[in-house]
């Protein structure tokens, strides 16, 4: 027996008859806004960062745009880092990538960083205004802003690459903008602004049709507590026993409130229900989050991106 006879014999059965499928090309996604994605606070700031590309992160802050607060150290992975761990678990192949600057809008994005934007290599692009735009102007938003460079953005993303899909991020209500004197919303429900962000986004969705869809984070925050799975209000300390989805400020995101969003976003973008992922999911363990309330968000999760698609 010669040789490549030898090496013929010493294959696994039904090797020759099923050579392995070449790999798959990655999905690459970008995601566009501010600390609503990448995170105030560690872990989730920094958080699977070496997995993702980070389009504003230069070593000693050299040649990019600027950042508005000097504490944030970069790379930042943040909720597009657990969105992309979350994807390798559930055998999904992402390529993610994150363009955000803390404190700004989709206008400074479509005047500032375009030439990121406006790339033909995406082919899914995910973005958010200020946690403020979209809201009535009577409640300190700008809501026509909003919805003009949401549009100019999808339309700059398309004239790229016709075939990418374009996503709105619904951002949550703020407890800050909520509860203490002379905000926003204060004296009003905390559903309040919840209930005019969800209208925006999804105004902009059905008024636009070349936008995919949304992803429901702040719808999901609300069912969260109303389900007692979260504490509705973080100022008074009466709910143990339930988690806070706001960090300290009460505004930006905590572990729990990140991990949830990237559910969501896991759930409508590629339609894979996170529950799969199960209790003992990597990204919940490394941010902290207990076994049994990760499988409760993503629970949350999958139930109000399927809610959202029946509405």
């Amino acid at each position: 027996m010669n040789l490549p006879t030898l090496l013929l014999a010493a294959l696994p059965l039904g090797a020759l008859a099923h050579p392995a499928a070449p790999p798959t090309k990655p999905t690459v996604i970008l995601f566009v806004g501010n600390s609503f994605f990448h995170g105030a606070f560690k872990p989730v700031l920094n958080y699977n960062a070496a997995a993702i590309t980070d389009e504003n992160f230069r070593p000693g802050r050299s040649g990019q745009r600027r950042r508005q607060y000097e504490h944030e150290e970069g790379p930042w992975g943040g909720i597009p880092g657990i969105f992309k761990k979350l994807t390798d678990e559930a055998g999904l192949n992402y390529e993610v990538h994150l363009e955000a600057i803390s404190g700004q809008t989709l206008q400074f994005h479509y005047d500032s960083a375009l030439a990121v934007i406006k790339q033909p290599k995406w082919n899914t692009v995910v973005m958010h205004d200020y946690s403020t735009g979209p809201v009535p102007t009577r409640h300190g938003g700008q809501p026509a802003r909003f919805f003009t460079y949401a549009t100019k953005l999808e339309q700059a993303v398309h004239k790229a690459n016709p075939r990418a899909q374009v996503y709105l991020y619904e951002t949550w209500t703020r407890a800050d903008q909520t509860y203490p004197e002379g905000k926003g919303y204060s004296g009003l429900p905390l559903d309040s602004m919840q209930t005019d962000l969800h209208r925006a986004y999804y105004r902009e969705a059905a008024q636009d049709k070349q936008i995919a869809g949304v992803a429901p984070a702040g719808d999901a925050w609300l069912r969260a507590i109303r389900q007692g799975v979260a504490d509705p209000n973080p100022y008074d300390g009466t709910d143990a026993g339930k988690v806070d989805l706001w960090g300290p400020d009460h505004y930006h995101p905590s572990i729990y409130g990140a991990y949830l969003n990237a559910c969501v976003l896991l759930a409508e973008i590629t339609g894979y229900d996170p529950c799969k992922l199960g209790r003992q999911e990597q990204a919940a363990a490394a941010l902290g989050i207990a076994p049994e309330v990760a499988a409760r968000l993503q629970k949350v999760a999958w139930e109000q991106v399927k809610a959202g698609r029946k509405g």
